[in-house]
């Protein structure tokens, strides 16, 4: 099969040495091919294809062979699908989808692709790890263990915060190990007995092939009783300790767990991210390795079945800290986690700088509007106690910044939040306090300075872009837009567009315009009213 791919500024990303020594140099891998997003693109097949897909989108059929296809508002790794008439379906190398607000030429922004995409990924990896969350609220369901496997970075999170929690617990379980008393049953030599009881009498004389002559005196009263005879082996039943009990074969599989993520994540690249705990981690590894080695677990079998019911895992010491941080590994959700590793192993650029923002604005905010605390976060549960909704960080003070909010109308039955007035709006960002709507944030990665500023009125631009076909400058022109309308349905303070750029604007109520107006201005207490665009650029550490 011979594919042809057509379009503006579409390149092998191994013929671009700036780009190949800045992946080397970041650390970043990306597909051979490289695309434009809003660009179209042209492919052709030979033979010739029944239907393509990029991605899980559909490409358009054109005359002679040809097919086409723009991405939009998408960033990343994709893939062309291709099926032949003959019913086979090819599945082609990935791609990469890139903005251009991330050029690929390191001399002529500072967005250049590889450094901004592994800058969002450090960042948001440090906090992640750094960062406190509470994944059990109070009203919430018991969770369910999930059969797929968490993601790594909700792993390194979990290490990272529970690192000093795991060896002070297994500590606790090497100095005093759960034990049980076992009954052992045997035929032993009459010289290695250590108890008589009832039934070691009678399995004499139910198994009499044990008998055999004696001539002695030591026995000779036994042997007056059994005519002449005395057992050669005798039945005893022994009652001893062991630790092969279920809940030590839990704790070994648990800290082969542990083992097997602490080599994963190093394999990934992901330990050496979190520099702030890596000697912790670093200590963790090498005492659970130290401990799995001990003599302690030796004749401890493998768990084949994982002792749910037992009050030891549950209420002692040291076995109830391990089965928490087991259970927490493999809870039934980790929305916002899931969700982020999907975006890194997929480059989604545009969404990796919007949880970005999310975190980055908790930390700002709490320093700024907060009691002093680093920001604390939560996963929410919805009041009806159906499906969780994604984040919240208690900042402090009574301030709460929340990602993706729905805001119901208020004309909906059973609205869980009546804040809008007219249909339900989903900001990527909201900061209430005392559950008092103040100011949404939307993190629009392809937004830039010159979208601030249309050369003419806003109605007239968006006509234009349409009828031009500019589709990207129609949707950022929407953004705007957008703005007004949280802004008016939600009666928020301000409404604010967050990009990576230089030069930012604020248009006040009154009239007003502010350049390059302060975040702080905007969200502390009677602070500006209206709409605008605050730069948020991330920076790498040096």
């Amino acid at each position: 099969m011979k594919l042809k791919l057509q379009g503006e500024n579409i390149q092998p990303a191994n013929e671009n040495e700036d780009l190949k020594k800045g992946c080397y140099n970041y650390g970043v891998d990306i597909a051979d091919a490289i695309v434009p997003e809003w660009k179209e693109l042209w492919v052709q097949v030979e033979p010739e294809a029944e239907c393509i897909w990029f991605g899980e989108q559909e490409a358009s059929k054109k005359p002679n062979g040809w097919w086409s296809f723009t991405f939009r508002n998408y960033l990343g790794k994709s893939v062309i699908r291709i099926k032949l008439a003959d019913g086979r379906e090819v599945v082609t190398d990935p791609i990469e989808v890139v903005s251009p607000k991330t050029p690929l030429d390191e001399q002529c922004d500072p967005l250049f692709y590889p450094k901004f995409l592994r800058t969002l990924i450090d960042d948001l990896i440090r906090y992640l790890v750094s960062l406190p969350f509470d994944w059990e609220a109070p009203t919430e369901f018991a969770t369910e263990e999930r059969t797929q496997p968490p993601s790594p970075i909700f792993v390194l999170h979990v290490l990272a915060q529970h690192a000093d929690t795991i060896c002070y617990a297994l500590q606790t379980i090497w100095r005093n190990p759960h034990r049980r008393l076992v009954t052992e049953e045997r035929w032993v030599l009459l010289s290695e007995a250590s108890s008589v009881d009832a039934d070691t009498i009678l399995m004499m004389l139910h198994y009499p092939e044990h008998l055999r002559p004696y001539r002695g005196n030591s026995l000779s009263t036994l042997a007056q009783r059994l005519k002449s005879k005395v057992p050669e082996r005798v039945f005893e039943r022994r009652v001893t300790e062991t630790l092969d009990t279920p809940e030590n074969r839990f704790i070994k599989r648990f800290m082969d767990i542990v083992l097997y993520w602490c080599d994963e994540l190093k394999r990934l690249g992901y330990w050496e991210k979190a520099k702030s705990h890596q000697p912790k981690l670093e200590d963790l590894q090498n005492f659970v390795r130290f401990l799995r080695a001990d003599p302690l677990f030796a004749d401890v079998s493998e768990l084949t079945i994982f002792p749910a019911s037992s009050q030891v895992l549950q209420k002692r010491d040291g076995y109830r800290e391990c089965l928490q941080i087991y259970r927490l590994l493999h809870i039934a959700r980790a929305p916002i986690f899931d969700r982020l590793q999907d975006a890194i192993d997929n480059r989604r650029i545009d969404q990796l700088y919007e949880f970005w923002c999310f975190f980055r604005l908790a930390e700002t905010l709490a320093a700024v509007l907060g009691d002093g605390q680093r920001p604390y976060f939560s996963t929410l549960e919805s009041d009806e106690g159906g499906l969780r909704r994604d984040l919240s960080a208690n900042l402090g003070n009574g301030y709460q910044l929340v990602y993706n909010e729905q805001f119901e109308p208020i004309w909906k039955p059973k609205a869980r939040k009546k804040l809008s007035y007219s249909v339900p709006l989903r900001p990527d960002i909201s900061l209430l306090q005392e559950n008092r709507l103040l100011v949404v944030f939307d993190a629009k990665f392809r937004f830039d300075e010159k979208d601030i500023q249309p050369n003419q009125p806003l109605e007239d631009e968006m006509d234009k872009a349409q009828q031009e076909g500019e589709i990207e400058r129609l949707a950022k022109h929407a953004d705007i837009c957008k703005m007004h309308t949280y802004r008016d349905a939600l009666k928020c303070r301000a409404s604010v567009i967050l990009f990576p750029g230089t030069k930012g604007a604020f248009h006040c109520t009154n009239g007003t315009k502010k350049d390059n107006p302060c975040l702080l201005d905007i969200v502390q207490n009677n602070g500006l009213k209206g709409v605008g665009a605050v730069p948020f650029v991330p920076k790498p550490e040096k």
